[in-house]
């Protein structure tokens, strides 16, 4: 798919996705092929493949893995438009929409093709089912398709946000640390990459065995992700936020000249505690995202329909509000508050 040198590292010289060259200097959009529909229409990978001028690493770079994740669609389509050809050192793969049939329906998982034939889609989050599987599902095969992709760069990002009704600061949540050097790497970008808030954590699901950035640092692809806003909006400020990180990246990278742009400050959290409803209600959340609170203080509460107090969600631990719920009624079961608690 690309050229590779003596040493097994990736080559800067022409590099071919698909029926795509992209010549050194030179920036190309492009695709490959997924599924194919009932009608016949073909469901393709979109890629924008930038093939710098000087040597220099090859970064990947995806969003909407989930179908509603747009922010980190603009995020990258911004970022891109930074970028020159001519002055970059290295290559860019960029897949602006990872997962094109759930982005179709503007909904975290393809939930029309789930419908058709549940019993044929376990799993259905192509995110979790690294390395993926050439004979598998559409879930399999399309975390097979980009996992071709990320094995051939030398870093990784994935950009998310929560799916809908649920909203984080911006984020970096690295791979464990048991994963070695690819790990630790991970880490050196995720703090020049400088969200403003950074997860170091040994448990939790999104470190855990199939996720994507699991999987790609355990192949020795140093990669995180990172979570910015609510699922289903395009928030223009996150987007902003969400640029500067990236182009921090590719100078840290020495991909691009310029200094790294800091955020405000950096908080590290070593672990998230999430709490979910025991009752049904119409949701009050009393604190801002990002506030430092106390355990024991009253984060949020629901009300029911007549407009009695049913419950009330106190601070799990001392830390940061990190992630919100944004929806306007809850169900039992459904998670209201996550604190991070600092490292």
């Amino acid at each position: 798919m690309w050229a590779i040198d003596e040493e097994g590292r990736v080559s800067d010289r022409t590099l071919e996705v698909g029926d795509r060259t992209v010549t050194p200097g030179t920036a190309a959009r492009a695709s490959l092929p997924l599924m194919e529909m009932p009608d016949g229409t073909d469901i393709r990978l979109p890629l924008l493949l930038v093939n710098g001028a000087a040597p220099g690493p090859r970064l990947y770079l995806g969003a909407a893995i989930h179908g509603d994740e747009v922010n980190g669609v603009e995020i990258l389509a911004r970022a891109m438009a930074q970028v020159s050809p001519a002055q970059l050192s290295g290559s860019i793969v960029c897949v602006p929409v990872q997962n094109p049939l759930a982005f179709h329906g503007d909904h975290r998982i393809p939930v029309g093709h789930y419908l058709k034939s549940p019993l044929d889609q376990t799993p259905i989050d192509p995110w979790s089912a690294f390395p993926g599987s050439a004979e598998g599902n559409f879930a399999e095969r399309l975390a097979h398709t980009l996992f071709s992709l990320i094995t051939r760069c030398e870093y990784a990002i994935d950009c998310h946000t929560p799916t809908r009704g649920g909203r984080y600061p911006p984020i970096t949540i690295l791979p464990p640390a048991a994963l070695g050097e690819a790990a630790r790497r991970a880490e050196d970008l995720a703090v020049a990459f400088g969200a403003g808030y950074l997860m170091k954590t040994e448990s939790g699901f999104y470190i855990r065995d199939g996720i994507l950035c699991v999987e790609a640092t355990r192949a020795g692809v140093p990669a995180f992700t990172f979570e910015i806003g609510e699922g289903g909006r395009v928030e223009p400020v996150m987007i902003a936020e969400g640029v500067r990180c990236v182009i921090n990246a590719l100078r840290h990278l020495k991909m691009l000249p310029g200094a790294v742009v800091p955020p405000a400050q950096t908080v590290r959290l070593r672990q998230f505690i999430g709490v979910r409803a025991t009752r049904g209600g119409l949701l009050h959340t009393e604190v801002p995202l990002c506030a430092r609170v106390r355990e024991g203080e009253v984060l949020a509460r629901t009300v029911d329909i007549y407009g009695d107090e049913v419950e009330a969600f106190p601070a799990p631990a001392d830390g940061i509000f990190i992630r919100a719920t944004t929806l306007s009624t809850v169900t039992t079961g459904e998670r209201v508050i996550t604190v991070g608690v600092i490292e």
